[in-house]
């Protein structure tokens, strides 16, 4: 899947009708990223109000990957970061290079981190993840946009009524969990990005999905980007579980019987952001299904 993309002399500008970015140099050094919620998001960011400005903010040392936490901007966020390319745009373009092991490493360490931090009262009272509730919207036919309704309509033949109900089941647990924990909400290989001049180092965009939720829904997230990346490039397998272990091993935890329904939630929720935020393409909607209904009947 690909959004579209514009690149200037001054910089570059890319995203969706979900999500629009830009990124330019700073005079100083260092590049800085706006990023602002697209003409057909469905809700805003988190409030920056939510919480403690400095949120989620790792130990100094402690981890090669370091949050940054968003500043207002209108509507938007901006963050002054080190790099001006993702950790998604790196392995979209080379595939799963050894280099990134350690800051899928580092990810994983900065987020067990996070959710060992103290869940802040404005925080535990927020709702579910904007993630979550953009796909349980979905699965319950309240899309807002007529793309992602027609998609809804063709799910149960698609997946069939098993794996269907395994996601719905998936999606409840997450909801209805008692133990929830101070989660980053969508810590996306798109948001960590490559320190320029520092290999093992790297910054993570934190902010506007913060929110409550099981430990295993940030892990969940960033390992379902890594397997479907590594479903739809191909290439080295020894290379990509690297990449895979290290993330787990960063964090300390690993998912056990859980990671199917987790990857295959991640890959229909990407289905739903693509063919609400993009466009309709038949053979990408049949092409991800499948590998969801893949998942699932394992």
């Amino acid at each position: 899947m690909t959004t579209a993309t514009v690149t200037a002399p001054a910089g570059r500008d890319f995203g969706t009708g979900l999500l629009v970015t830009a990124v330019r140099p700073e005079p100083a050094g260092g590049y800085r990223w706006r990023r602002a919620p697209g003409p057909l998001a469905p809700a805003p960011f988190v409030p920056t109000g939510t919480a403690p400005h400095r949120l989620g903010t790792a130990r100094p040392g402690a981890t090669s990957v370091h949050w940054v936490v968003g500043e207002p901007d209108g509507d938007a966020r901006t963050y002054r970061v080190r790099g001006t390319t993702s950790v998604a745009a790196v392995l979209l373009g080379n595939g799963p290079e050894p280099a990134m092991a350690s800051l899928l490493h580092g990810l994983g360490q900065a987020l067990r981190e996070l959710h060992a931090q103290p869940l802040p009262p404005g925080v535990a009272a927020g709702g579910a993840p904007r993630g979550l509730v953009r796909f349980t919207r979905w699965l319950n036919g309240r899309s807002p946009h007529p793309r992602g309704a027609y998609a809804e309509s063709l799910l149960r033949s698609r997946l069939g009524g098993a794996a269907l109900a395994r996601v719905r089941e998936h999606t409840a647990q997450i909801a209805a969990a008692d133990e929830r924990v101070l989660c980053h909400g969508a810590p996306g290989l798109g948001s960590l990005i490559p320190a320029e001049g520092e290999p093992a180092a790297a910054d993570a965009l934190i902010g506007e999905d913060v929110c409550a939720a099981p430990w295993y829904y940030d892990l969940g997230w960033v390992l379902g980007e890594l397997v479907e990346l590594q479903w739809y490039l191909g290439g080295d397998r020894p290379a990509w579980q690297l990449l895979i272990n290290a993330l787990l091993d960063g964090y300390g935890r690993e998912l056990d019987d859980r990671w199917r329904e987790t990857v295959a939630f991640r890959v229909l929720l990407h289905v739903h952001d693509y063919i609400s935020y993009v466009g309709w393409e038949p053979k990408v909607f049949d092409k991800y299904t499948g590998f969801a209904r893949h998942l699932l009947s394992s």
